[in-house]
Order: structure tokens, then sequence, then C-alpha cells
């Protein structure tokens, strides 16, 4: 006769790879330089997806008249909604602001999270991608973790596949500070604006609909009726200037 079968606990829920005290390190110093890049977006309302429901990683939105705030659990999101990774419950064209913070890195399909986000952008719509810098020497805290980090130049040419205009980016975050004798990564040094050594980027893209776009128009030339040429009353007025002007000899 078989054995029966032993009950078994239902297995504890994978950490996350961002959940180390390094990494939250990093983050929080990227969350800090991103800051004012989400404060300066304005619409009706706005999604901010994040890695944590800490405090530390709730970024300010004053002028988003509504923020739905969600934070990563495994495949899912959690917090004002419940719903999975690639499926938000949102009409399309609603949203004015789209902020994924260290979104891709985590994600089952980032494309297909990607692409979702595109969805539910209203045209003109702001896409801001916060990332994890792959160049970056601080990849050696995540190189082991699981974590994808996305390249700027690979999550633009994912953008752009899917229709979006990428506007930029820049690097922020966590700089390398190296010395002779030692070196570390400064999670509070001075900010170096461009350097592509930081921890971090920030991506900015924008949502364009073909019929959206204005065409332009060319100059129209109007002629000149007949007569004098033009400039040539202006040309005779300079001359007789020009012979008042002349010594006497």
């Amino acid at each position: 006769m078989p054995a029966a079968d032993s009950p078994r606990q239902p297995a504890a829920p994978a950490a996350s790879p961002l959940g180390g005290e390094p990494m939250r390190g990093l983050l929080r110093r990227a969350w800090c330089d991103v800051a004012g890049d989400v404060a300066r977006c304005s619409g009706r309302y706005g999604l901010l997806l994040a890695p944590f429901a800490d405090a530390a990683f709730a970024l300010p939105a004053p002028n988003l008249h509504t923020c739905i705030r969600l934070q990563r659990d495994g495949t899912r999101w959690r917090g004002e909604l419940a719903c999975d990774e690639v499926a938000l419950p949102l009409a399309d064209g609603c949203l004015a602001l789209a902020f994924l913070g260290c979104a891709l890195e985590t994600a089952g399909d980032p494309t297909g999270l990607a692409a979702e986000c595109a969805r539910v952008l209203e045209p003109e719509g702001t896409l801001l991608v916060l990332g994890l810098n792959p160049l970056s020497p601080a990849r050696l805290r995540w190189m082991f973790t699981g974590l994808r980090a996305w390249s700027p130049d690979a999550t633009a040419t994912m953008l752009s596949g899917l229709g979006m205009d990428v506007l930029g980016w820049r690097y922020l975050g966590a700089r390398w500070s190296g010395a002779v004798d030692s070196a570390r990564i400064d999670v509070a040094g001075v900010r170096m604006h461009g350097s592509p050594l930081r921890s971090a980027y920030l991506l900015e893209a924008r949502r364009r609909d073909p019929g959206l776009t204005p065409l332009r128009l060319s100059p129209t030339r109007i002629p000149i009726g007949g007569g004098a040429p033009a400039g040539s009353a202006r040309v005779r007025s300079a001359r007789i200037r020009s012979s008042a002007a002349r010594p006497i000899r």
C-alpha cells in the first residue's frame, strides 16, 4: 500500500533581488534624484510603480489630480489596485504619467509591461523609466541576484518599437568613488550629472499618435508688383545721402 502523501506547506514567496539593504541604499539615492522629475509632471491621472511600499519610495506628485501607487508582489501589483503584471485594469489613454521604478529589471515580461504602460497613456502622455545602469560599477551589487538590467539604449529601442517617442535620458544615482588605496560606492556624494558610471538612469518618452503631429507649412512667396525693383527707393536714398556727405574740394 503506497504511503500517504505528507502534507506540504505552500512555498514561501521568493525574496526580491532588490530587497537587500545595499540595494535599497542604491535605490533610495536614485529615488531622491528623480523626485523633481515626477513632481513637474501634471495631469489628471498618474501611475507610479515601485518595488517597495516604504515611505522612502513614495514620490510626491503635487501636479497630478489622482495618483495610483502600486508595489511589486511577485508577478503581480498590489496597493491601490491588485492586478497581474501585464494586465492593468485601466482604460486606454487615461494616464498623463506612468512611472516605472526599476520595474523592467524584475518583470517576467518587460516588453509586455512596457506595452501595457504605453496603452494606458493618453496622447502626449509621459513615460518615465528609472532603470539600473548595467555599465556602472555598482552592478556588482546585483550581478548574481537574477536581475536583468536594461541599458538606456536597449530600453529606448524597445519603446520606439512600441510607438513611443524617446526624448532622451540622463544618468543619476550613486556614483563610483575610487582612490588608489580604496574604492567604494558613494551613495550620498556630489551629484555628477551625465556620468555613465552612475548606478541608474532616467529615460523619458512620450506617446505620439500619428494624427497629432502638425504638418510643416511651406512659406508662401508673394510676388512684388511691377515698377521699380524691390529696394530701389532705399538704394536711391542711400546714394543721395552718400553724395551729400562727400567733402567739398
